[in-house]
């Protein structure tokens, strides 16, 4: 029983990273092939996805999912959580894949872990430890190599898609730091539910969704469902249940699988011009994740 139990864990966090990796690319996909701005499918992805988990919750749980708004630190804190964490790395997500592509900017979302360890390190004012230390060095090296292939005078990818990209990564980091007392009261799919659809209003207040810049085709709407139902809603979902039967720790070694179906949908679908030393790098990055799990305390769990 607890053999089986591990084992839908670890299938269910292979399946929730996969898609999560599956669904960069298929923006790609609109952004080069469709003609989609990346900025206006971030703003409708975040505003559907809020839109379709709270119906869910609201269907199972009733009224309840309005309960966080009668408490004023609860509502300040969820607002705090949407607008800094959850808007910016899924719109720093998706802009930097409009810079670059798919892979690039889910390996550099993965530096969000190091940058937790840096935190907790100098909050702590302690002394990293090895694991840390090593954690550290191989995310400067990967992000060395990505972003100039070993060149310091010149940059690989456009300093727009960096930007965006280590945003999104500061805004992970802090979307896994910040909410621990409210993931304490409340359920996690209702945080990233109420988080989806604040940001995406603000976000549409900018890129509103009636303002469609691209090609509107049988193809093109299904694969923007399929960024909604098989990106933004169905792994979260999924994920935490494996979380559930397998812990974090190792639901954060699995989910490694992201990196690695990003890369592989973007070279083999969209043919994605990848060179040795970008692989090099995606491999410093996403090896972080593994050397954070020699610590004792769990590393942070990426997710676009």
């Amino acid at each position: 029983m607890i053999r089986n139990r591990a084992l839908t864990g670890s299938l269910l966090c292979i399946f929730s990273a996969s898609l999560w990796g599956v669904t960069g690319t298929v923006g790609q996909f609109l952004f080069q092939e469709m003609g989609f701005s990346s900025k206006w499918l971030a703003s409708v992805r975040m505003l559907l996805a809020g839109i379709f988990l709270l119906s869910y919750l609201f269907f199972k749980a009733g009224k309840k999912v309005f309960y966080i708004w009668k408490r004023k630190k609860d509502a300040k804190e969820l607002l705090i959580f949407a607008l800094l964490g959850m808007l910016f790395v899924q719109y720093g997500y998706f802009v930097a894949i409009g810079y670059s592509n798919a892979a690039t900017a889910t390996v550099l979302q993965y530096l969000a872990p190091v940058m937790l360890v840096v935190y907790s390190t100098i909050r702590s004012k302690k002394r990293p430890s090895l694991a840390e230390a090593v954690a550290v060095a191989f995310a400067l090296i990967g992000t060395f190599l990505l972003a100039t292939h070993g060149n310091i005078h010149s940059l690989n990818i456009s300093g727009a898609a960096l930007f965006w990209g280590l945003l999104s990564a500061v805004a992970l980091a802090f979307y896994t730091a910040y909410p621990q007392r409210l993931l304490r009261r409340y359920n996690t799919i209702l945080l990233i539910a109420w988080g989806m659809l604040l940001g995406g209003i603000c976000t549409n207040l900018v890129t509103p969704f009636w303002h469609i810049q691209g090609i509107v085709s049988p193809v093109s709407i299904g694969c923007l469902l399929f960024v909604v139902f098989f990106g933004a809603m169905l792994p979260y979902i999924t994920f935490l249940y494996g979380v559930k039967y397998i812990g974090p720790t190792k639901a954060s070694l699995l989910a490694s699988v992201e990196p690695l179906s990003s890369t592989l949908a973007s070279v083999l679908w969209l043919h994605t011009h990848l060179e040795w030393i970008d692989y090099l790098g995606f491999l410093f990055i996403v090896a972080t994740v593994f050397v954070l799990s020699l610590k004792t305390r769990p590393a942070a769990e990426p997710s676009s």
